[in-house]
């Protein structure tokens, strides 16, 4: 019945280049001494050697199909060179009727993950140094490839990204805690000062949601930066809604998740033991999740333009009832493409270009008027705590960072092992950006944490 297989087997080792590689191989002692042991013979026709090579392969990606880690990087690979995922959203400079009762407006919140493993490999350091770092995670994936758990796939927080997160939880922490009331925690973005809208965030005064792509470093980055809130609130009541159409905007296998639908997310093994900190991870992590959004990994259909879309209704459904507020815990890529669909095609706001910085935390309004017309005004964007990147202070602002963290590992031990006790961040011109505005002015009231 596969008699029709050798012609075409025959056919396809007679291609150029197929003919020549598979001459080369057939030439080869090593390759001849394994068909001697396998075959018999240390020649065999070119058509017969593709046939086993292709056998081999096949065998290959079935046992991988049976391997979740395995299924992903078929997965990943067909992603990479298939995906059209950069396609957005065309800005337009329609002016939507703000004043109209008609008019739909929300709260936005956009905080980003701090560095992750993927981004300490490729994106940090010297690069001539790249190939051994590359090599060492290499290792170490190696070694969790039957675990739920990876460096490159859905990649969690690096030990930097975790003292980010802690970063701009002490910041947070820090501001004065602003009681708004009569409906005060609903005005615009730009009605109100930092400390009000930090006392949104923390859940100290108005009603708001948190929702979070499935991917862990952003999701961890939420838990440590937003865990004074999480230990206050009531699990049942305030949980971090997951969502697929979150998910990072790129080709990389680090945006895609190791999260099945529906599923929750499991915390990632150098979280889950870190001291002091990794029972309250573990206990987030099985107890705060709300997994309805959670519809597994984009697909080849999921363009960016259909998550946007899909993010914009649930986030306009919200204005229907009495929230105040979104945070989104997501990914640079994602929140500066969302910027550059939402403002206006003219505009030449920061945040069309650059990146916001790793666990930057920037507030904003979103508006839809009843002609459909869909805008962030740029005079509404605040920047909270860090702000967006500076390309060209971007290697010194880094290497100043790491070095302030150094010299003050003699005093502090490393996030792995210690009890996470870390000064609030200083305002320095050469550190993340914290909100300059602290004082209240929304008509409440207002003390000092």
């Amino acid at each position: 019945g596969l008699g029709w297989v050798n012609p075409w087997l025959r056919w396809l080792a007679a291609q150029p280049p197929i003919d020549g590689v598979l001459t080369s191989l057939s030439s080869a002692q090593s390759v001849q001494a394994l068909c001697k042991t396998v075959l018999g013979t240390p020649t065999v026709p070119p058509n017969v050697l593709l046939g086993w090579i292709i056998g081999v392969l096949l065998v290959y990606f079935m046992v991988m199909m049976m391997i979740p880690k395995g299924r992903l990087g078929i997965w990943g690979f067909i992603y990479f060179f298939l995906s059209s995922d950069q396609k957005t959203r065309k800005p337009d400079d329609a002016n939507p009727d703000i004043a109209a009762a008609s008019c739909k407006r929300m709260k936005v919140v956009f905080i980003r993950h701090g560095e992750s493993e993927w981004n300490s490999v490729f994106n940090e350091g010297p690069k001539l140094t790249m190939p051994f770092r590359f090599l060492k995670a290499l290792a170490q994936e190696f070694l969790m490839f039957f675990d739920q758990d990876s460096l490159f796939f859905d990649s969690p927080l690096s030990e930097v990204g975790i003292q980010q997160s802690w970063d701009l939880m002490s910041f947070l922490a820090s501001q004065p805690t602003c009681t708004l009331e009569n409906g005060q925690a609903s005005r615009p973005v730009k009605e109100l000062d930092v400390a009000d809208l930090v006392s949104i965030i923390r859940g100290d005064t108005g009603r708001s949601i948190v929702v979070s792509s499935i991917l862990r470093r952003a999701i961890s980055t939420g838990f440590i930066s937003l865990s004074p809130r999480f230990l206050k609130t009531q699990k049942e009541k305030d949980k971090v809604q997951i969502m697929t159409c979150l998910q990072e905007i790129s080709r990389n296998v680090d945006t895609l998740s190791l999260t099945p639908k529906l599923a929750a997310p499991e915390i990632p093994a150098t979280e889950a033991n870190l001291k002091h900190m990794g029972d309250l991870m573990s206990h987030f992590y099985r107890t705060r999740f709300d997994k309805r959004h959670n519809k597994g990994n984009k697909t080849l259909k999921q363009k960016a333009i259909k998550r946007q879309e899909e993010f914009v209704k649930w986030l306009l459904d919200q204005a229907k009832g009495e929230t105040d507020m979104i945070v989104v815990l997501g990914h640079s890529l994602w929140f500066r493409e969302f910027f550059k669909s939402y403002l206006p095609k003219a505009s030449q706001h920061v945040a069309k270009k650059e990146k916001m910085v790793n666990c930057g935390c920037i507030a904003f309004d979103f508006y839809k008027d009843s002609k459909n017309v869909y805008r962030i005004p740029p005079d509404s964007i605040k920047e909270i705590y860090g702000g967006f990147a500076d390309k060209s202070k971007k290697t010194k602002v880094k290497k100043a960072w790491r070095v302030a963290h150094n010299c003050a590992s003699d005093s502090r031990r490393s996030p792995s092992s210690r009890a996470f006790v870390v000064p609030v961040p200083s305002r320095r011109a050469d550190g993340p950006r914290a909100g300059r505005e602290t004082s209240c002015s929304g008509g409440g009231s207002c003390t000092q944490n």
